[in-house]
């Protein structure tokens, strides 16, 4: 998961207009299942949107950083738009009058969409009706379109994503293993490509370091070439258009080099 700038890339102001006329519509509705007839009745709406969505993560996942054909991708609506479930089994209302609201779209691949369905846990705070502060709600799910949200999460060597606290009652704990589990973060697939990249970054970091000692102790120009594109390679795999960029970063600042968080901080 990477942060996605999703408030400052707004679609057309055509879309808005004919999304907000809709809202109007669900507002005015008389009851659920009138509202749930204009929901399915316009859901191409949001499905315009895909194309505008997938180009702010270079076809990536929101949620996962791994690309996949457009057509299995969806747009998620974050907050779900009919009903909601908790972590108790409780079902209550959706957000509704959030159904063509462009800030709700996320653009999910077929791993955490099909798991995330209409499951959505909120601490505190929970916005029931049209009008509530949604800001205001206190949730477990990680969001990429939050600034803080993707660094909350922990990359290994096998593969896996995990929280970076180990202290079961902590708020990363309990937030990171929710969003883990309700956004299949640990898909067998998934996790043999996301081992692949960070093994590959890992070894390079062990390369690019024993050429460094050696360079420091007799410069040769062609070590220094070799260098260069070593971390080259390096500052390509981390940068945003690269799949799992989040874990080669994640490796890179585990190392605690200077040069390799130097990296980080040119692909950013």
């Amino acid at each position: 998961m990477i942060y996605i700038d999703l408030e400052n890339n707004p679609p057309s102001q055509d879309w808005i207009n004919r999304a907000d006329a809709i809202t109007q519509e669900l507002i005015a509705a008389k009851d659920e299942a009138a509202r749930n007839i204009i929901i399915d009745k316009n859901e191409n709406l949001w499905k315009e949107l895909k194309e505008h969505l997938a180009a702010l993560s270079n076809n990536k996942c929101w949620y996962t950083e791994s690309i996949n054909a457009a057509a299995h991708c969806h747009v998620d609506h974050f907050r779900p738009k009919k009903e909601v479930i908790d972590e108790n089994n409780k079902t209550t209302s959706g957000y509704w009058w959030l159904a063509f609201d462009w800030l709700n779209y996320r653009f999910a691949g077929p791993a955490p969409n099909v798991r995330k369905k209409s499951y959505f846990h909120v601490i505190a705070n929970r916005a029931l009706n049209y009008g509530d502060v949604c800001e205001n709600e206190d949730i477990l799910l990680l969001d990429p379109i939050d600034i803080d949200d993707p660094d909350e999460l922990a990359f290994t060597n096998e593969g896996l994503v995990e929280p970076k606290s180990i202290d079961t009652q902590s708020r990363n704990f309990k937030k990171v293993s929710y969003s883990i589990k309700r956004l299949n973060l640990n898909a067998a697939t998934l996790i043999d490509v996301r081992k692949d990249k960070y093994s590959r970054a890992n070894g390079l970091i062990i390369r690019i370091n024993r050429l460094l000692t050696l360079q420091n102790q007799n410069f040769d120009i062609s070590r220094k070439n070799e260098i260069g594109q070593l971390i080259k390679i390096l500052w390509e795999m981390c940068s945003r258009k690269s799949e799992f960029s989040a874990a080669v970063k994640f490796c890179l600042k585990s190392s605690g080099l200077d040069w390799a968080l130097a990296i980080i901080a040119k692909a950013a």
